[in-house]
């Protein structure tokens, strides 16, 4: 027997689809073109394989770039097409046939529903999602189970349907529960309110037994109604977010807008398909995230969860280049290489002017020499080299890459307390490397030599960058250190393998 509570969110798209097109990929329909053409095609789903063809008796003008393709399928629902793409309209000639007209079109989004979307329009009141490991990142474990002992509740479970017809109870009783709160995490920040909570289903039950599953869902409702890039800025930025704190790149799926369109009584959600949708990276068994390894708990310490969660998420806009290359690393799994160091080190001279140290200034006899030097090469006829030279010169005083990467790597250094007694100078010779990649010329350090140290190096940079952030965020960095931890997220690979690798670097480099 199984206790639950399952009742559907109202916002979830699959709320009145039938279960038999659940998974439908195929739509025939009539579909009107931006020029006022209706054509009869079919729009196959299909990630980035995803395309509407077009088919005609009658000629139909060419879908413009960025534009948006109306249609209805026969099967009812309502399509629109955003932001398409088409080389143009072809025909077919055939001897005593009539010509025919056909177009391929690409779109970047597709919306199914009830009613025709409207992109443009800044009426979305809520968007909704699912990522690859939020069951890891809000591991609510008292949320489901079962008793051991179900005999004394046994009575009280059977009250109701003892109240049709006689049930018999044995002396082996399995009750199953949910708990019934939905809400997992609910917090404000700069995109609007964020939620995140349970969407359980269950059986009926009958002799083939009974069962409960449940999907965690992800909820943003902005302050007022927004558009739809706007929506899709907002589950952007918080896929980020989750990547970082689950340590792989994450896979977004199920994506549904709610908007101030109501059918009845109640607003009725689209369910939006990107041909370009997040993928989750990195298959590799042991890299598969755990809740003992990821940063943050929002469970047990929410207070830390919810100021690291807002603070990060403030400082998105002036983060964001430098954060999605960061992603872009992730996104190679356990594939390094030369580029993906120079990335590394790349990240930190895109951070905003307050995430690193500030400009030092130069003495005002060296300003002087400065300015003079700018001044005669300004004369001379422009060249590669002259404007190498000027460029030279407008950087003196300036922060550099060395001074950006120690400045991160000080806050953690200090909040790990000793945990990486060398990272300044594994962090240095970091960039060295990334230094002698971009510019090449002499160097002060044998490249050949600590080739296979590379992944080790770009680790190093990868997490200096990402600890520093969530640290300046809010957590508490010196609470996770002291726990033990696996394999289960990139920082706590990071500090399995610190010991041995620095060790090996210290002798490649004799010291």
């Amino acid at each position: 027997m199984v206790l639950c509570h399952s009742r559907p969110f109202a916002w979830y798209p699959e709320r009145v689809r039938t279960k038999r097109n659940k998974k439908r990929k195929h739509y025939l329909g009539a579909f009107d073109l931006p020029s006022g053409e209706t054509v009869l095609g079919q729009l196959t789903l299909r990630g980035p394989a995803t395309l509407l063809n077009l088919h005609s008796e009658m000629y139909f003008s060419r879908v413009e770039p960025g534009s948006c393709v109306k249609g209805s399928a026969q099967t009812g629902e309502c399509l629109t097409l955003i932001d398409c793409r088409s080389a143009g309209t072809g025909r077919t000639s055939f001897e005593h046939a009539p010509t025919r007209y056909h177009a391929d079109v690409f779109p970047h989004f597709v919306a199914v529903g009830r009613y025709l979307f409207q992109p443009r329009a800044p009426y979305i009141t809520a968007a909704h999602f699912t990522a690859t490991d939020l069951n890891v990142l809000f591991n609510d474990y008292d949320a489901f189970g079962s008793l051991i002992d179900a005999r004394p509740v046994m009575d009280a479970v059977l009250q109701e349907r003892r109240g049709m017809r006689p049930v018999q109870s044995g002396d082996q009783p399995q009750v199953c529960y949910f708990t019934g709160k939905t809400n997992i995490v609910r917090t404000s920040t700069v995109l609007g309110t964020i939620s995140v909570g349970h969407y359980p289903t269950h059986t009926m039950g009958g002799s083939r037994g009974v069962s409960i599953k449940n999907r965690i869902f992800v909820s943003i409702e902005p302050r007022e109604a927004i558009t739809f890039d706007d929506a899709m800025t907002c589950i952007d930025e918080i896929g980020c977010f989750l990547s970082i704190a689950a340590g792989r790149n994450q896979g977004i799926d199920r994506i549904s807008l709610t908007t101030t369109h109501k059918i009845g009584d109640y607003p009725e959600p689209i369910a939006i398909h990107p041909s370009y949708p997040w993928k989750a990276a990195d298959k590799i068994e042991h890299h598969t995230p755990h809740s003992a390894d990821v940063p943050l708990d929002p469970i047990d310490n929410y207070a830390e969860f919810d100021q690291v969660f807002r603070d990060w998420l403030s400082r998105q806009p002036g983060w964001r280049a430098a954060r999605l290359r960061y992603l872009g690393c992730m996104r190679k799994g356990n594939h390094y290489d030369v580029e993906r160091l120079v990335a590394a080190a790349n990240m930190f001279d895109i951070l905003p002017p307050e995430a690193v140290p500030p400009d030092g200034g130069l003495p005002i006899d060296l300003a002087t020499t400065r300015d003079e030097c700018v001044i005669s090469l300004s004369k001379h006829v422009p060249s590669a080299d002259r404007d190498a030279a000027l460029s030279a010169l407008g950087r003196l005083g300036k922060s550099s890459l060395p001074k950006k990467v120690a400045f991160r790597a000080a806050i953690v250094e200090k909040v790990f307390a000793g945990r990486f007694p060398d990272l300044q100078f594994i962090a240095s010779v970091a960039v060295k490397c990334r230094n002698f990649l971009v510019h090449g010329g002499q160097s002060d350090l044998e490249f050949s030599k600590l080739e296979h140290l590379l992944p080790f190096l770009t680790d190093t940079l990868e997490f200096v960058f990402a600890a520093s952030d969530f640290i300046e965020a809010g957590w508490d960095a010196s609470r996770w250190n002291s726990s033990s931890h696996s394999w289960g997220h990139t920082f706590a690979r990071y500090c399995d393998q610190y010991q041995f690798a620095s060790v090996d670097l210290r002798s490649t480099m004799g010291r």
